[in-house]
């Protein structure tokens, strides 16, 4: 049994502190910029370098929050932000977005790169892509259970990351829109407004709870996550108080290590209930449950009714802050100081580990004229470390009698020494510290960051001039999510000779019949393609279902596939199917700059659906860019219309209220605007799509996107709304939405 890492979160330098001294082996936190949690206090460059020198005095590492999308106009102050903790020895990066992946793996050799939780890996396939890419640690998807995380371990052999304490999202991470939609703070810019926390109506029962999840706690299981050989056991709560992080890091650091130190007791090491009841009341909700290591979902998971809160007590407070806030930590040093009579003062220190630093000063050790100088004295002032990260174990003193030195020197002799000492620790524990500054080939001048943040730029406002132009487009993609919708396509294909292809749900794979494969070939005189477009969560289950489907997919049926992620990316690309096959990274496989296509460009991705979150203009500035780098051309595709993907869910709402019937089908509920909500559950896979009350439409805009192709999504459509949606965009005819809305076409996220 490996002893893991035990990492604590960090929000300001009292969390650090707190996490230091609660005895984590690793601290993760962000800096001012490109963090997910924007509304932590996070660190100062300046607080953040110290951080990172003060922590490496213990053996702790830092690893370092980068785990936001960056849209194009962020991405150019990218290396200059990261070099100086890189620098300072900083020990990893936790990275969301693709673009960054690359830009930090080309600038800063030698630095950790850590694929966040957001970057949604839910399998082998992802890990070892990012695994051979260069990514040394993953962070998986808090969905998956203890087998499918020991499964990435075995077949891949790659660092692995877990979340075993704090806060749990509904949503499989980096695929929630919900709050972006409804507020413009998205989660995947570190701004989650935490929509999915309200109440809502479902299956008639108002104000409960159904997509707010109870938090996390494994510290009864701990003994089976320490057996699957995870390698760092994450606490969430970068947005938690000191006492939370030095609370909880603490007793997690006590059960690890007596299961370490008693790793024949079979997980018999009991948890006492003055632990227990003391992790509920540090700031988590009443009820807790063990996360997904064993289950796929369930009642039990979610709070239901309105979610209460624990508290400690004054005393539990007290207690906390004098063992962890009040009292840092500190090395142990051995000292031997020289006073003999006409030489120079000298001492020499060293730890345990056997660093030593000496140090003379050129001050004469005199004979005494009036009051010599005694051991005493002179223990007292060396023993003066202060606010140091040192003590003094023991101190040998050897002096002639009737010596005199005076209090000033003896003091300054200690802070000297100490501070050469310190600059060695963190010199032995930084090689970069020596390194030549390395080159910022793609760093700007730091003033053009700051002229983008507040920047709003109306459509009407770009201009041939600074916009690198695609041809305006009239021709059409279109999804169906159901065989009913593909086979009304089908027929009513004539009409719209605008569609150049049509996207089908991957899972409709098994409905297609020989019938049906003669009548999709049949259609292809209208000079129409066909796609494949895979889920957004791609488990090993889900990889197991397509398996039997390579056959058919590698046939001339299909021209290309949609992928929403690097799991479906490998599988694809390890399926090993005919080369004139095409593969678009869809929208959820986040193109939010032009070096996260040149991240794609790698594994034989040659199109992308721009994502849902930037605004035309956004889009505009990667196309410019993308006209930049003509290696990298790239087929684009933007949806105009559809019900958009809230959230993706290993939770089953119809499960959570007893009303499951293994059937795919939609069913509604209803927020506090009681406005309809529609849920579509996928029972292939045991995953909910909740979708947007209303659906987007751009059928006002079409004319002034410059893209390949417009894309058209049905999902719960009837064939009359099939009908009517398609005749407005293709035939101009009388709008026929009773409501809708344009998303962030115009207006973006923070």
């Amino acid at each position: 049994m490996n002893k893991p890492e035990l990492l604590a979160p960090a929000g300001d330098m009292a969390c650090f502190m707190a996490a230091i001294n609660a005895g984590a082996d690793a601290i993760y936190l962000g800096g001012e910029e490109y963090g997910a949690r924007a509304y932590a206090s996070n660190f100062s460059k300046e607080e953040l370098c110290e951080a990172v020198s003060y922590a490496h005095l213990f053996g702790v590492k830092v690893y370092l929050t980068v785990n936001t999308l960056v849209k194009e106009r962020e991405f150019d102050h990218l290396v200059s932000f990261i070099k100086p903790f890189y620098e300072h020895g900083l020990d990893g990066v936790i990275v969301q977005d693709l673009g960054v992946l690359l830009q930090l793996k080309e600038s800063f050799p030698g630095l950790e790169l850590h694929a966040s939780t957001q970057m949604g890996i839910s399998g082998s396939y992802g890990a070892k892509l990012l695994k051979d890419f260069g990514v040394c640690r993953v962070v998986p998807a808090r969905e998956l259970s203890l087998d499918e995380i020991c499964d990435i371990k075995q077949r891949v052999g790659i660092d692995i990351e877990s979340f075993i304490h704090g806060a749990m999202c509904y949503c499989y991470s980096g695929h929630c829109l919900y709050s972006s939609f409804l507020g413009g703070r998205s989660g995947n810019r570190g701004r989650c407004a935490g929509p999915c926390r309200l109440p809502f109506e479902v299956f008639g029962k108002k104000d409960v709870y159904p997509l707010s999840l109870k938090d996390m706690c494994t510290v009864s299981i701990l003994v089976q996550l320490l057996d699957s050989g995870i390698d760092s056991f994450k606490i969430e709560g970068r947005m938690k108080n000191p006492y939370y992080v030095a609370g909880v890091t603490s007793i997690y650091r006590k059960y690890i290590d007596l299961y370490m130190e008693n790793t024949d007791s079979n997980g018999t090491v009991r948890i006492s209930e003055k632990d227990m009841e003391l992790l509920k009341k540090l700031y988590l909700r009443v009820d807790l449950q063990e996360g997904y290591y064993h289950r796929h979902n369930g009642r039990e998971m979610i709070t239901i009714k309105k979610p209460g809160y624990h508290s400690a007590d004054e005393k539990e407070f007290l207690s906390i802050k004098e063992k962890y806030l009040d009292c840092d930590k500190k090395i142990k040093l051995f000292a031997k100081i020289r006073l003999k009579i006409g030489e120079k003062l000298f001492i020499t220190i060293w730890d345990e580990k056997g660093n030593t630093t000496s140090l003379c000063m050129e001050e004469i050790v005199l004979a005494a004229q009036k009051r010599p100088v005694l051991k005493e004295d002179v223990l007292k002032q060396l023993n003066k470390t202060g606010n140091t990260p040192f003590y003094f174990e023991t101190i040998s003193v050897i002096m002639d009698d009737n010596v005199f030195v005076s209090l000033k020197a003896l003091g300054e002799i200690r802070r000297d020494v100490l501070s050469l000492f310190w600059k060695q620790l963190v010199d032995i524990s930084n090689p970069r510290m020596q390194m030549q500054s390395i080159q910022d080939k793609n760093t700007h001048d730091e003033s053009t960051h700051d002229e983008w943040i507040s920047q709003e730029i109306a459509i009407s406002d770009i201009n041939d001039e600074t916009v690198h132009h695609k041809k305006l487009s009239s021709r059409y993609r279109v999804y169906c999510q159901s065989m009913q919708q593909l086979l009304f396509l089908l027929q009513i294909l004539p009409q719209y000779p605008q569609i150049a292809a049509i996207e089908v749900n991957a899972f409709l794979l098994q409905e297609l019949s020989d019938a049906l494969i003669e009548k999709l070939k049949e259609a292809k005189t209208y000079e129409i393609d066909y796609y494949l477009v895979f889920p957004p969560v791609f488990r090993q289950k889900a990889a197991d279902w397509f398996l039997p489907y390579r056959d058919l997919m590698a046939t001339d049926l299909f021209y290309g596939f949609f992928c929403n992620s690097l799991d479906t990316l490998s599988f694809l690309l390890e399926c090993r199917l005919p080369d004139e096959k095409v593969i678009v990274a869809d929208y959820g496989l986040y193109v939010f700059n032009q070096k996260a296509i040149e991240f794609l460009s790698q594994y034989g991705i040659s199109g992308m659906v721009v994502p849902y979150e930037l605004t035309y203009y956004e889009w505009l500035d990667i196309q410019k860019k993308e006209a930049d780098k003509s290696a990298y051309p790239f087929c684009s595709e933007y949806l105009v219309y559809g019900y958009l993907p809230f959230m993706r869910t290993a939770n089953c709402i119809k499960k959570t209220f007893g009303k499951c019937n293994h059937k795919n089908e939609v069913i509604t509920i209803k927020d506090r605007t009681q406005k309809n909500i529609s849920v579509f559950n996928q029972c292939e896979v045991c995953e909910n799509t909740i979708y947007n009350s209303i659906p987007l439409s751009l059928h006002g805009d079409t004319d002034k996107i410059e893209t390949d192709y417009l894309r058209i999504s049905f999902t719960m459509e009837d064939e009359n709304q099939m009908a009517q949606v398609l005749d407005l965009f293709m035939k101009k005819q009388k709008d026929a939405l009773y409501e809708y809305t344009k998303g962030h076409f115009k207006k973006g996220i923070e």
